[in-house]
């Protein structure tokens, strides 16, 4: 063997060991003796209900499940209020200006000092303090880097894979890290969870990840996750079987709170589903549905992505409805939808409303024979698309799911306005049926399901 293979053995040994090293402290963890299972953290704390209920907070925060994570991380803090991964946890599920979150980072300033962390530990919170602070491209590529060196910490995997698919990662090089983790877990939910999640945006998602996503469901079939079945109804639409994904929203509704924002995101997928089915039994549950939900007084009351995806789709569902419905609505239902919608003055959603109602009035006019009247609604349409485009453009640049929201409503708003056209210049159609075509055709961004708080921001 040559002077350079004996060097390399060696530092390929000396590697070897140090991962070997580290990895090992989590099976000396009081915690770890007691429950075995697959994706643990160990903390620096004898109490072994704390490590137990943070590690279960840290798995709802991979599912995105905020509800679930805030309860098991309230629990912990009241076993021991100087625990600083509960804390960080806190700041994870909280919108940054919140009074929770300033709470929060208020007693973890106050506990970090006096901390004995671990050197896992210590890594761990560093690099959750290097995401809350908005480098999320650094902390994805931090968990890449670790999960590649410390192959038996089945955390930083699931952290790895699941912040850099938030963060824009594609290719085969992120599937082949997700199969990779479901080989050494075949019966961890979460495993398969996240194998089915980084084909959530997939244009058709693959057969393999409707398995996943399936499967995920079938491991807790006796205790019901909510964002399993979001995932799994969500990829089943995305693949044309929105019959199929209705069970998974259905089961939804009946194992969360009714006044949470996962029980209310799950009605509007349950009204996507209804819609995409084209049964007409269905459209009429859908268009009652969607009534009910945009008159929720708390749809946005939270300021988390949640809460902007069930503001924005919610308020706004009805009126989208009607831009789709294959005849001109009536005026009582425009005036309904209008009122039901109830933007605030002066938000871009207010814009949408506006310019939704007058391009559907166009329609409608139009097609009711008053072509004058109809004229005249036309351009106050293309007016508030304008002003909407104006402002929107610093909605682009906030990222997550607020531009998601505005893009698919930029979209609803160009289509409404091509319908209008289609309806009022009937001897010159065949110009706006093709931009009507291509808006209606075109996959939009979907409704995603979870997003990691603030995750995806740029």
């Amino acid at each position: 063997m040559t002077p350079m293979k004996n060097t390399l053995s060696i530092i390929l040994c000396l590697a070897a060991s140090c991962c070997w090293a580290e990895d090992k402290v989590s099976d000396n963890s009081p915690f770890f003796a007691r429950e075995n299972t697959a994706v643990q953290l160990a903390l620096s704390t004898d109490n072994a209900e704390v490590q137990r209920l943070v590690n279960l907070g840290l798995k709802e925060c991979l599912y995105g499940y905020n509800e679930g994570a805030y309860n098991y991380f309230e629990e912990a803090l009241r076993e021991d209020s100087g625990c600083v991964m509960a804390h960080i946890g806190m700041l994870m599920i909280h919108p940054a200006r919140s009074a929770v979150y300033r709470q929060h980072l208020q007693q973890l300033n106050a506990c970090l000092p006096e901390a004995m962390l671990t050197p896992v530990e210590e890594w761990y919170v560093s690099t959750f303090l290097q995401y809350l602070n908005g480098d999320y491209t650094g902390a994805a590529q931090a968990f890449k880097e670790r999960a590649a060196r410390y192959r038996r910490d089945n955390m930083a995997a699931c952290w790895d894979i699941v912040l850099n698919h938030h963060t824009g990662e594609q290719g085969s090089s992120l599937l082949q890290r997700a199969d990779a983790l479901l080989t050494r877990l075949p019966d961890a939910p979460l495993a398969h969870y996240i194998r089915a999640l980084v084909e959530d945006q997939a244009e058709i998602p693959s057969q393999q990840a409707l398995e996943a996503a399936s499967r995920a469901a079938q491991l807790t079939r006796k205790a019901p996750h909510p964002l399993i079945h979001q995932l799994a109804g969500h990829l089943l639409c995305c693949s044309g079987k929105p019959q199929q994904a209705l069970p998974h929203f259905k089961t939804i509704l009946t194992c969360s709170d009714p006044a949470s924002e996962t029980y209310r995101a799950a009605q509007l997928y349950q009204i996507a589903a209804w819609i995409q089915s084209g049964d007409k039994k269905q459209w009429v549950e859908a268009l009652k549905a969607a009534r009910a939900l945009s008159q929720d007084a708390a749809l946005s009351t939270s300021g988390t992505e949640a809460g902007t995806l069930l503001d924005w789709e919610g308020r706004t569902l009805l009126l989208r409805m009607l831009v789709l419905q294959p005849t001109p609505p009536a005026g009582a239902a425009i005036n309904m939808a209008a009122t039901s919608c109830h933007a605030a003055e002066g938000t871009p959603l207010k814009l949408v409303q506006d310019c939704l109602v007058a391009a559907i009035r166009t329609r409608s006019l139009a097609d009711s024979g008053r072509s004058t009247t109809a004229a005249e609604q036309l351009p106050k349409a293309e007016q508030f698309l304008a002003r909407l485009q104006r402002e929107g453009e610093d909605l682009k640049r906030q990222g997550g799911m607020t531009r998601i929201c505005f893009i698919r409503a930029e979209r609803a708003c160009a289509a409404a306005l091509f319908r209008a056209r289609v309806a009022l210049y009937k001897d010159s159609a065949d110009i706006w049926q093709p931009h009507l075509d291509v808006l209606l055709n075109t996959p939009e961004p979907r409704l995603l399901p979870p997003i990691l708080p603030q995750a995806a921001k740029k």
